[in-house]
């Protein structure tokens, strides 16, 4: 009994000093632990008051002191690291893929912040479980952001002022200007804090008159609803360009983007286009094969080769067999362009035709490839049988792959320095194919790199690896040996032999 008041009280005033110094005041719990450990001791001195007058010798005592010294030494020690943690906090990632780092472009954004950043996250309680933490890795990397959490439903009045109507929205406020979005990634939080900062408007200017594909078609497989709602989600304004009625692009225009056009372009639309890029204009064009329309060569002034054509692929896939192969999968990607430097997705160019860049280092050109097919691709010059009959080989005239499907590059007149990328078909932005495997992200980034807004090009999900450990038999046995047998029976030995020193003291 006198035993456990001994052991008792010493371990509540150790416990009650620790909480006192890693929460930095004397709240209630510290001080009622520390007070009821100080007088089971006081208690037990009392109960033993004669043991431990006959034991106070000098040797006795000195063991005492040693002990008080030492519980003094390590309580310093554990106050001395609160404070330098409370200081100086710093956060070590462990995992092999980084899964709570944030991305390099990531820490350029943020560490270009020159105001204070509020996000605020509402999520439902049950919900949203991973955005306190990404939340968390931001506040880590500069100090200029604050983000907290709130439960709409705890907190309605905060909910209304803020006008969030759906569950999952996130906030993001700075300098008096506010932007919402609903991706709860990093991808989508960055995008959105790179938007509220942007000090220019954006317009991009969508042209018509030659048949190019609907914005408003949202039906339609073919139609470009969801590449316009993808281009107002980059807070981009939009607006049609009858280029035929034009004499000149707008000033007011920032990007072009020609797409699917079928009839031929007249002269004066062509020369247009022209005066745009010699004047440092940013151009987009996504040209369809088996279409005369004229731009192939005005393309090829500036060193883009558009071929007439159409690749294919016939790779035999699972649970399809050998088909036609006119959606050719991607997996290729020029890394001399920041476009897709870091790119690492898959996509599909449904439908295209070749576009290779035609020396493209020098007189103010530098035109480079972005994507190039398979090795098992070729680009097909036989389109009558190809369309009419439905089969394929390769011939003489066809040229074997990988070959480019896209390029986009830079075009220097004088002292103005152009912008320009050239996709070979218009289908991989169209309703049925643009939210397919990484095509939304191939198509945005070559937008925002177009627009001079490299901080918005599509940071990749980190993908959580699959680790496993396989030991041989050996090195099983040695672990067990080692960590049931052994480290026990140290451990055990040392106690004994610990013993038997303090019963001859």
């Amino acid at each position: 009994m006198k035993t456990i008041l001994w052991i008792a009280g010493l371990l509540l005033l150790l416990g009650g000093v620790l909480l006192r110094l890693v929460v930095s005041s004397w709240m209630p719990g510290a001080i009622v632990m520390t007070s009821f450990g100080l007088l089971l001791l006081l208690v037990f001195a009392v109960m033993n008051r004669k043991k431990l007058n006959e034991r106070a010798t000098a040797r006795h005592l000195l063991y005492g002191v040693n002990l008080v010294v030492l519980v003094i030494v390590v309580l310093g020690l554990v106050g001395v690291i609160n404070y330098v943690s409370s200081r100086y906090y710093h956060r070590w990632d462990l995992t092999a893929g980084k899964q709570y780092t944030l991305s390099k472009e990531t820490d350029k954004v943020l560490g270009r912040l020159r105001h204070r950043v509020r996000i605020t996250a509402f999520f439902q309680e049950g919900t949203g479980s991973s955005i306190r933490d990404l939340l968390s890795e931001y506040e880590y990397v500069s100090r200029k952001v604050h983000a907290e959490v709130i439960d709409p439903d705890k907190e309605p009045t905060r909910a209304k002022d803020e006008g969030i109507t759906v569950n999952g929205t996130i906030v993001i406020s700075s300098g008096g200007k506010t932007i919402k979005t609903q991706q709860a990634t990093e991808n989508g939080i960055t995008n959105a804090i790179v938007k509220l900062l942007r000090h220019r408007v954006i317009t991009v200017c969508y042209l018509t008159g030659n048949g190019e594909r609907s914005l408003t078609d949202a039906a339609g497989v073919d139609g470009f609803h969801d590449f316009a709602q993808a281009l107002t989600d980059q807070d981009y304004g939009v607006d049609p360009l009858l280029l035929p009625s034009a004499a000149a692009v707008p000033t007011s225009c920032t990007l072009v983007i020609e797409a699917g056009a079928v009839k031929r372009f007249l002269p004066s639309e062509l020369d247009v286009l022209k005066t745009y890029l010699e004047a440092g204009g940013y151009l987009f064009v996504m040209i369809d094969p088996r279409t005369d329309t004229g731009l192939g060569h005005l393309l090829s002034t500036y060193g883009i080769d558009v071929g007439n054509n159409v690749v294919l692929d016939q790779v035999v896939r699972l649970f399809q067999g050998p088909g036609l192969g006119v959606e050719p999968l991607v997996t290729d990607y020029g890394k001399a362009s920041p476009i897709t430097r870091d790119f690492k997705g898959t996509t599909i160019f449904p439908l295209v035709r070749t576009v290779q860049a035609v020396q493209s280092h020098g007189r103010g050109r530098d035109i480079i490839p972005l994507a190039m097919t398979s090795k098992t691709s070729w680009a097909d010059t036989d389109l009558s049988d190809l369309f009419g009959k439905g089969t394929a080989t390769f011939g003489r005239s066809d040229i074997r792959g990988p070959v480019s499907v896209a390029v986009a590059g830079t075009i220097r007149t004088g002292t103005a320095v152009a912008r320009i990328a050239v996709f070979g078909t218009s289908k991989i932005a169209a309703n049925k194919y643009l939210n397919e495997l990484s095509n939304k992200d191939l198509v945005m980034n070559t937008i925002s790199w177009l627009v001079k807004e490299e901080n918005l090009i599509t940071i990749r999900p980190k993908e959580t690896a699959n680790q496993q450990m396989f030991l041989t038999e050996q090195q099983g046995s040695l672990i067990f040996y080692l960590t049931v047998v052994l480290i026990p029976a140290l451990l055990f030995f040392g106690a004994i032999l610990a013993y038997l020193r303090m019963k001859r003291l």
